[in-house]
């Protein structure tokens, strides 16, 4: 059974006194009693007319953010929603999907299958069987894709099998741990692309004319024209687009946060 912390008592205390009274059975085993959600540091009530709605939320974030800053709190703590935080929750979504896309580019690393898994899901099976310590959960989580990113860093001369086994079974645990999460379950070209029509929507900039931006930087490097491709490059950066060079060409984000 459970509520709200502030129902411990007496609420909770009446309800185990006249269920056991009348039947003379435990009320309930397990009991979970949740922090409030403040919002600015400020308790959410309708009475301050503080609150949000879901639907408006999900307007200016995508619904895995919410969760991911909802679950990276202890359930019995409170949990403070500011500007801040979402984005904060969002910066850390993305680095997520960034890995993921990262790991999909490496064609190595889909061609071995039976590895073994890895150990961080079974850290964060201790740290949920704690109290769904869910906070503790989502630093495993993070750790595992750190140490991948470590991993492909270290790497830049190409995989070893040593290597790649390590890195897939960092995955296995990550798509594991996304299970039990809800989250991740967008491929990062969706999720990525979703941010970035968001983004640009708000600010009624057309994604063809980044695009033609993009291509004109391209069209100045290979004529080893650098100032003008530095200069496109500062420009989309006013404009909080990102610019990656990989050995396949160029592709553009929208800068969250």
């Amino acid at each position: 059974h459970g509520g709200g912390k502030d129902l411990i008592f007496p609420h909770h205390e009446n309800e185990i006194a006249q269920s056991e009274g009348a039947f003379g059975k435990p009320f309930a085993r397990f009991w979970i009693h949740n922090g409030f959600v403040n919002i600015n540091q400020e308790k959410m009530s309708k009475s301050l007319g503080n609150f949000l709605m879901i639907k408006d939320i999900l307007k200016s974030f995508h619904p895995e953010t919410v969760r991911l800053f909802l679950l990276s709190s202890h359930y019995r703590s409170p949990i403070d929603f500011t500007d801040k935080a979402m984005d904060e929750a969002s910066a850390g979504l993305d680095k997520i999907y960034a890995l993921l896309e990262r790991i999909e580019e490496k064609k190595e690393l889909s061609e071995i299958n039976n590895v073994e898994p890895g150990n961080y899901y079974e850290h964060f099976c201790k740290a949920m069987d704690d109290d769904f310590n869910t906070a503790r959960g989502i630093s495993v989580l993070f750790e595992a894709v750190r140490n991948i990113n470590r991993l492909l860093d270290e790497s830049k001369e190409g995989l070893s099998q040593d290597t790649i086994k390590d890195i897939i079974s960092c995955k296995s645990d990550i798509l594991k741990i996304r299970g039990i999460l809800g989250i991740l379950y967008e491929s990062p070209e969706a999720y990525f692309e979703g941010k970035k029509s968001k983004a640009l929507g708000k600010k009624s900039i057309d994604p063809a004319v980044i695009e033609d931006m993009v291509r004109e930087r391209e069209k100045a490097r290979m004529a080893k024209n650098w100032a003008k491709a530095d200069k496109i490059r500062n420009h989309l950066e006013v404009m909080n687009i990102v610019i990656e060079d990989r050995p396949e060409g160029t592709i553009w984000k929208v800068k969250t946060g």
